[in-house]
Parts: structure tokens; C-alpha cells; sequence
């Protein structure tokens, strides 16, 4: 059985790769060609997607009137998908938090630091945005009356 995402769970995958992309990114920055915007609109879209999903999950678990009916496997892929994605976005944020504290220094000096910046903080938003829907979406498959049932 799964045990629930916690804090400290989503917390070592952002620390572990913010400490080792912030080493490699001030070895290599100057060798780098400029970060691009783009990278940050599938993450975007996997974050939309978990949250649609997540109240759809959350609707089937709880049996609520209307909801559509999802099979206990779609129900705990949909979780697993959850748990994947609060981890998988915990180091892509720790990855863009490297990347604005590697750049800020510079980034009212240089043109290509000012908009790497702008790609980090990006990036850096829509990582939490789909930590906070892969949570969201593992939690919206836990039957809340499991409890009463054991």
C-alpha cells in the first residue's frame, strides 16, 4: 500500500536537485546558450490537466450524484500519476530556484541573465503549480469513509 505524499517527501527532491544544479550551473552557466520559455508550457498543461482530473477522481471516490464512474484501477493510476508529479515538479522548481539565484546577481547587467531570470521565475511558478496538482490529485483518490470501514 502507498503511504501519502508528505512534506518532507516533495522537500529532499527540490533541496537534492536546487544544490546540484546550482553547483553545475555556476561550473557551466557562461558555456550555456539561453534558457527558453517554452520548456514551462507542458508543465503547465500537466498541472491544468491534474487539476480537472483530480476533481473528477474526487467526485468518483466520494459517489457523488452525477459523477462519472472510474474503475479502482484508473482511481490508483490517478493517484500514482499524482504522486509522480508533486515529486517530478519538487526538482523541476529546485531546478528553476538554482537557476534564479545563479542569475539574479547578473541580471540587471547583462541581457541574457535578465532573461533567464524571467524563464527561472516562470518555471519556478508552473513547478509548484503541478507539485500542488500532483497533491491534490493523490489526495482527491483517498475515500474519505475508508475509516469508518477498517
Amino acid at each position: 500500500m502507498m503511504r501519502r505524499t508528505s512534506a518532507s517527501d516533495v522537500l529532499v527532491p527540490f533541496v537534492a536537485v536546487a544544490a546540484v544544479v546550482y553547483v553545475l550551473l555556476k561550473l557551466t552557466y557562461n558555456s550555456l546558450p539561453p534558457f527558453q520559455w517554452f520548456a514551462a508550457v507542458p508543465i503547465g498543461a500537466l498541472a491544468v490537466a491534474e487539476f480537472v482530473m483530480a476533481r473528477r477522481v474526487r467526485l468518483a471516490v466520494r459517489h457523488e450524484p452525477g459523477a462519472k464512474v472510474m474503475t479502482a484501477l484508473s482511481v490508483a493510476r490517478s493517484v500514482a500519476l499524482g504522486k509522480a508529479s508533486s515529486l517530478v515538479g519538487a526538482g523541476v522548481a529546485g531546478a528553476a530556484l538554482a537557476l534564479v539565484l545563479t542569475v539574479l546577481p547578473d541580471s540587471s547587467r547583462t541581457g541574457a541573465a535578465g532573461h533567464d531570470l524571467w524563464v527561472g521565475l516562470v518555471l519556478l511558478v508552473v513547478a509548484a503549480a503541478v507539485t500542488a496538482a500532483g497533491l491534490v490529485l493523490e489526495r482527491a483518490g483517498i475515500d474519505p469513509n475508508r475509516d469508518r470501514r477498517d
